[in-house]
Formats: C-alpha cells, sequence, structure tokens
C-alpha cells in the first residue's frame, strides 16, 4: 500500500500539473462567460434584501460550502472554502494518498483576496449593470466562478512542489536563506 501511495505521489510531474491548469482556465472562462448571461443583480449581495442574516451570496456560499464540506471537497488541498468557520466535518472517508503539498502550502488559503478581487474588480468587467430578479442564479454562478478561480490559484502550489521534488537541491539553498533571514533580520528590523 505505502508503495502504491509513494508512486501516485511520484506521477505527479510538471506536465500533468500544467495540464490540469489548462483545464481550469478553461473551466473559469466557461464559468464567466455563463455569469455573464445575468446582469450584475445588486439585490444578491444587499444584506438588507433577504430575512436571514448577511446578503443572499452570503447564504448560498455558507449553506452550499457546507454541504459540499459534508461530502469531502475541502479534504483537497487545492480546495478552499470561502467561508471556513464551523464548516461540518466531511462524511466521507479521506483518501489514502499521501499528502503531496508541504503543509504549510497545503494551510495557505488566499479566498478573502479572491473575492475582494472578484466583486471589486472583475464582475464589472462582463457583467452588465441591471436587475432581472435571478439573484439566487446569480449568487449560485458567483460562487461557481469563485470556486474556480480558487482552485486554479490553490492548484498552483503544485508547480513549485513538483519543481521542488524534482531538483531539491536547486531549492534548498533559497528557503534556508529565507529561513534564516526570518529568524534573524525580521526580528532585528522589528526592534528598531
Amino acid at each position: 500500500m505505502a508503495a502504491a501511495a509513494k508512486s501516485n505521489s511520484d506521477n505527479l510531474t510538471l506536465d500533468k500539473v500544467r495540464e490540469a491548469l489548462i483545464r481550469q482556465e478553461d473551466t473559469i472562462v466557461f464559468r464567466l462567460i455563463q455569469r455573464a448571461n445575468f446582469p450584475v443583480n445588486s439585490p444578491t449581495y444587499d444584506e438588507k434584501f433577504a430575512s436571514f442574516s448577511g446578503s443572499l451570496l452570503q447564504f448560498v456560499v455558507k449553506e452550499t460550502e457546507a454541504l459540499q464540506s459534508k461530502v469531502g471537497r475541502y479534504e483537497n488541498p487545492e480546495e478552499q472554502p470561502f467561508s471556513p468557520e464551523n464548516l461540518p466535518p466531511s462524511l466521507v472517508p479521506p483518501q489514502a494518498n499521501p499528502p503531496v503539498l508541504h503543509p504549510a502550502a497545503a494551510s495557505i488559503n488566499i479566498n478573502e483576496k479572491i473575492w475582494d478581487f472578484y466583486f471589486n474588480q472583475l464582475l464589472s468587467l462582463f457583467a452588465v449593470p441591471g436587475d432581472d430578479g435571478n439573484y439566487a442564479s446569480t449568487a449560485s454562478s458567483d460562487l461557481d466562478c469563485l470556486q474556480a478561480i480558487s482552485r486554479r490559484i490553490h492548484y498552483g502550489y503544485y508547480v513549485a512542489e513538483v519543481k521542488f521534488k524534482d531538483a531539491p537541491q536547486d531549492y534548498e539553498p533559497a528557503i534556508r536563506a529565507q529561513v534564516l533571514h526570518h529568524r534573524v533580520i525580521k526580528p532585528y528590523s522589528k526592534r528598531g
């Protein structure tokens, strides 16, 4: 079993990661095209519009991610939730694959920045102003876009991991220098 698990980790090549990234980019384009079928639909984001706490979008994200958590979506390091607080545990047994990413890389979640970028910069570039009343579909489509973008960005960490595994001698000096910098220079610069 350990040999099979090890070979699974070793089978991850830069070419396979690139292929996965290209497919994920295609998914992002498709999701954005789907979202462009709806106008902005501002009430989707209005916290006072619905009878529950938060906006309809926040409700859809929280409830959808809770269900996805129960079925194991967030057991994969490239899948990061936008509302990680109070997610239920997975009811599905985890896969027997060994972790590929270093724990530090697997713990990075930049979804707050992705959320901010999507709603404050990207959405207005492809969704026309207006309101067609399709708020639930709009929220669902926004979540599809956000998750596709998040998966692509977080999956990018596999590039670094594969490059390191292929040539650790090329990267270890830089990693050690960075660690030394954080241990020596950073504490010293904070004192002054």
